[in-house]
This record gives structure tokens, sequence and C-alpha cells, in this order.
């Protein structure tokens, strides 16, 4: 018993110099390190102080407080280390507690001494409020803390008082800046409780969180104060928000430049291996596996990769059909696992391309594509990847035939006549204007849509007042976009978009088609005009507002150098739109009815339409005057077969 009071009164003893006990710190938060690391770290920096140095080191081991792994050369600390370092914080925050004065546990884990300097500071810094109002402020914040009976107090604490007493006084825009982003315990713990049922594991609950926080600070301290209230409101709705301001929602990469280039990137992404030109079929598929891993971190929703037959035809003279079946199938199965299967990484879009003979090996590429895909989506229950299929005239019938066997097994395609308009699966297009822009990589920025059916019911039938209407919220959304596309910029002049940006002759930071996704155009028209307009006045109409909306977009950006454009494609706001607008008019206006349908976004017609030209004639204006883009869905027949599909 006497032994083990004479090794607590040691142990005491050592850890009363400030000197060792700072040694014992530094260890525990820094891991091993060298002696001259730790000498260095400890403040002896002489070579006067060397001797002191050894002194208090050796103090350290012979109480095994710390030790030295021999093989590595570095000392880490013990369990009794850890033990005695625990102690101290607890007595040093219980001396502080019970000495009467405030004071405040910090997010470093520390107790400091309450200092009132410090929410002036926050005040001015912060806040950008006025000296003197901030002095006022901080003088009346002090007061209540003092009267509080806590042992200690916290940094969020002492926010949510200062932010309360601004509430108070009617000032709201500086209690709007000094707004603290996170989420409550309890959201935390539902959100673990919620994923832990599913298959997507920790990666998802640290994402959701994360997209959480920065949902908020896109909605407090990114966008302007009137496009934030709109989409609150929801006379907008801003998809992805915890990611819109930080990376482009769709990016469309060409990849003929892997062909001329290979794999190469720099600054950030040193670590990252220097693949060369791919010099056969496996070298190809493997770089296009590698570059859509690093892509899927910088990009929102969508990945395209455009000229996949023309890149991989290069390499496939040699090799038989069932080989390029095969290595296609192989690249598909790890692209997914190499970008992750958390929800809120994007899809990959790949497209097939034309082909001139069915002697080309870019026809034996498009051929192998299919079959590959098909392999893919029979093995995946939530397919990663889609196609975007181009139609040749004289393939026409067999491609369908191959498209209806893919959807039939679970595949998404999407379908397109004209293979000199870039299109994402989604239907956003690449370019929205006239001009060619020369850039390998294209990046989009989207994700924003207008609630038109809000409009139509704001405008009481009157269809001028609803075009004057819908130009002030396009331009309300155009600033939103321009203000995106800055902080796009700004991200990219500080490197943290490093995939995207690390060769500037690949992605053009200057060109960043901005669209605006219009929701509820049919519902909208009816509520105009009334269901039973003829299609003429339907089609009348239906053409202003597209005009409309196409011109304001454009007038609205050129005016910064941007190039706009409007589009209907799939988006996540139709839904939310519907459900405020029944809370807000009721059911009946909002077009929800007994069912609980909600606005109609992307057109969802029947194949048997597609034998009505006038019906076809359209479509086809839409899609052509639709710059930012334009989708609809064909309802097939239940159960028919892939013959009767392509025909």
């Amino acid at each position: 018993m006497q032994s083990a009071t004479r090794r607590v009164r040691t142990i005491y003893s050592v850890i009363a110099s400030p000197s060792r006990l700072e040694i014992l710190r530094i260890l525990n938060t820094k891991g091993p390190l060298s002696y001259s690391e730790l000498k260095t770290l400890a403040g002896f920096r002489s070579k006067k102080e060397s001797g002191k140095f050894a002194y208090h080191l050796r103090k350290l081991v012979r109480q095994a407080l710390i030790s030295l792994n021999r093989a590595e050369r570095r000392y880490v600390v013990t369990n009794l280390g850890r033990l005695v370092l625990n102690l101290t914080r607890q007595i040093e925050e219980q001396s502080v507690v019970e000495s009467g004065k405030l004071y405040v546990r910090t997010s470093r884990m520390a107790m400091e001494e309450f200092n009132a300097d410090k929410i002036l500071q926050s005040l001015v810094r912060e806040a950008g409020m006025p000296v003197e109002l901030a002095q006022k402020i901080t003088s009346e914040t002090e007061a209540r803390l003092q009267k509080f009976q806590t042992t200690y107090l916290t940094a969020p604490l002492i926010r949510e008082m200062v932010n309360s007493l601004l509430i108070e006084h009617g000032y709201e825009e500086y209690r709007h800046r000094l707004t603290r982003l996170g989420l409550p315990i309890y959201d935390v713990t539902e959100l673990v409780n919620k994923v832990s049922g599913t298959t997507y594991g920790v990666e998802n609950v640290i994402s959701q969180t994360a997209q959480a926080v920065f949902s908020e600070y896109l909605l407090l301290g990114q966008l302007p104060r009137d496009v934030a209230d709109a989409h609150l409101s929801g006379d907008l709705h801003i998809s992805n928000p915890g990611t819109w301001g930080l990376v482009p929602d769709t990016v469309f990469i060409d990849l003929n430049y892997l062909q001329e280039s290979g794999l190469s990137f720099k600054g950030k992404l040193m670590s990252t291996p220097r693949l060369p030109p791919p010099s056969s079929l496996e070298d190809a598929v493997s770089t296009l596996v590698g570059l859509t891993s690093l892509v899927s971190t910088e990009v929102a929703s969508e990945i395209v990769l455009e000229n996949f037959t023309e890149y991989l035809a290069k390499h496939a003279s040699a090799r038989s059909d069932e080989e390029l079946t095969k290595a296609l199938a192989n690249g598909l199965f790890l692209i997914p696992s190499n970008i992750g299967h958390n929800p809120g990484r994007p899809v990959v879009t790949i497209h097939l391309g034309q082909h001139n003979s069915r002697a080309s090996d870019e026809y034996r590429i498009a051929q192998a594509g299919l079959r590959a895909y098909k392999a893919y989506v029979e093995s995946t229950p939530i397919p990663k990847i889609k196609l975007v299929v181009h139609l040749n005239g004289s393939d026409r019938k067999e491609i369908l035939g191959d498209v209806a066997r893919i959807v039939n097994s679970g595949g998404f395609v999407a379908l397109s006549s004209k293979p000199d308009v870039g299109r994402s699966y989604s239907g956003v297009r690449k370019s929205v204007s006239k001009v060619d822009h020369e850039a390998d990589w294209t990046g989009v920025l989207h994700s924003l849509s207008i609630n038109l059916p809000r409009l139509s019911y704001e405008s009481s039938k009157d269809e001028t007042y609803f075009r004057a209407k819908l130009a002030l919220l396009l331009q309300l959304s155009m600033s939103a976009l321009e203000t995106r596309r800055k902080i796009m910029v700004d991200l990219i002049k500080k490197n943290l978009l490093p995939t995207l940006t690390s060769n500037p002759n690949l992605t053009s930071a200057e060109y960043m088609p901005l669209v605006i996704n219009m929701v509820g155009l049919r519902d909208t028209i009816g509520a105009l005009i009334g269901e039973k307009a003829s299609p003429s006045v339907r089609r009348s109409v239906t053409h202003k507002i597209v005009e409309t909306a196409v011109k304001v977009s454009q007038d609205s950006a050129s005016k910064n150098g941007d190039v706009a454009g409007v589009a209907i494609v799939e988006e996540d706001g139709e839904e939310r739109f519907s459900k405020l607008d029944a809370e807000k008019y009721g059911k009946a206006m909002s077009g929800l009815g007994s069912d609980g349908f909600s606005y109609g976004q992307v057109p969802l017609i029947q194949s048997e339409d597609l034998s009505n030209q006038e019906f076809v004639d359209e479509e086809s204006w839409l899609f052509r005057n639709l710059n930012g883009g334009y989708s609809v869905n064909v309802q097939t027949p239940q159960g028919s077969d892939e013959d009767s599909l392509a025909a």
C-alpha cells in the first residue's frame, strides 16, 4: 500500500512540471513522434535546452507515462499517461467551475474564462454590425448570461442568446448572418436509425449529414435572400440543395480526348496514376473506369460520356464480338463499384452513337454495348448506368428491338434521333445556343424549377398577366443560376474541383450553360384557358409561353455574358410544388385529385400517339424550341414483346 501511495506521489510530482505535462499532451494529440520532432514541438529549440528536454523526457519514461518504440525510434503515450491526462483535465474543469466565474466549454473541448469581447468581435466580423450597436448587444447578452445558474456555458448556447436578442430588437438580417449550421441531436439519431436498415451504411449517414449542413449554407449564406425566400415558399424549387452550391449538376465528357491524351491530372491529383493514351481495348476500358471514378466526386446528377462508340472502335478491329462484349461488360460492372453506392452519387450515361455500316467497328461496338448493358442490368437491381441510343434509319427496327429487350430487363434507355444534339439521359442539352464552344468537358448548371401552375392560379385566367409574372420569376431564377455560376468559378480558382479543372484545355470555366426547368406546363394551359379549349388554341398558348420563357431567360443571361436555356425534363420539384399548392389553394386547384397525383412534368404518351402526325409535329416543335432540353416518356402496352415494340 505504501509503495502504491509513493508511486502516486511520484506521478503527481512528475506532472507538476508544466513542461512535462505539455510533452504528455503533445504526444497524446499528435501520436508517435521522434525525439527531434517532440523536442521541437515542446518548444526546446536551442542546443542549450537539449539537456533540459532530455531530463524531462527521462522523468516521463521512468514513470511509464510514455514509452519508446525502439523499432521505430518514436515516443508514444501509455495507457497510464492517458489516464493521468484525463484526470488532469477533469481537475482543471472542476476548479474553474468552483471559482465562481463564468467559463465556456469551447469546440476544442477546453474550458476558458468567459470573454465578452469575443461576442463583440463576432457581431462586427461575422454579422457586419456597427461597433456601437454591437457593444450594446454584447452588454445585454453578458447581463443575461450572468443570471444563468449553470456550471458552464457553451459557444452554441451563447450564440443562441445573441440571436434571440437580435430577434427581440428587430435585427433579423444580423441574426440571419450569425445562424449556426448543423443538425439537432434528434435528427442525427433519426438519420442513423433510418439508414441502419438499408445497404448504404455509414457513408450515407455522413453524406446526408453534410448535405443537410450545406443546404442550410446555400439558403442562408450563398443565395440572395429573395431567391431563398422564393424556394422556401414554393415559387421555385432547387434540387440537390446540399451540392447545388458546390458542384455542377451534369458534365458532358468527349471521350475522344482520352484517345489523344490518356488520363493525366496535375496539381492536387498528383497521386492519381497517369495513364498514356490507350493502346488496347482493355486499356481503353480501364481508363474509362478510372475517369468516371474521379469525376463522380465533383458532379451532382449525371456524367455523360459522349463518343463512347468512336472511342472504343479504334481498338475493336482484331477482336471477336464475344471479346468486345466481355470487355465492355467488365467495364460496366466496374464503373458503379468505383463511384460508390451512395444514392447521392451521380449516374453515368453512355452515348451509343452513329455508324456507317454493319461492317464498321462503330457498329460492332454499338451492338456489343447493347449486349453488355443487358447483361449488366440483368445482374443489377438498381442500375447506376444509363444509355442514350442514337437511332439510324436503316437499323431502326433492329435497334428498337434490342432496346425493348433491355427495358424489359430493367434497363434505362433514352432514344435520340438527333446525333448532333448532345443530351443527357434526363434530357438536358449540352449546348443551349447556336454558337459552338470548344471544350472536351462541359458542365451544365440546372436543377432549378419554376412553378408554372401557381402562376396560372394567381393570374386569374389572364394570359397576358401570366406571362408578365412568368418573366419576373424567370429573371429571379436566372439571378440564382448566375450566382451559382460565380460560385463555381470561385471554386475553380480555389482548385476545389481539381478533376474537372486540372487541365484548362478540357473544361471551360467561362462557358457553363444555365438551364431553368418548367414544371406543370400542361396543367398551366388547362388552368389558363380551360380543359375544353380546342387543340389549336392550346398549341397557340403553349407556343407563347415557351417563346416568352426562352426569350426572357436568354436576354437576362446575355446581360452578364452567360448563355441560358429553358427545359422540360425530369426533376424532383413537381411533387413538392403540388403539395405546397394543395395547402395554399386546395386540392381542386392544385391538380391533386383523389389519387394524389402531382403536377405533370415529363409527358407520358401512348405508343399509338406516335401515329398521330399532328401530335408528333407538336412534340417536335417543343424539342426544337425548348433549347435547354425536352424529354418524353413513351408508355408501351403491357405485356408487349420485343418484336411488337420495335414495329
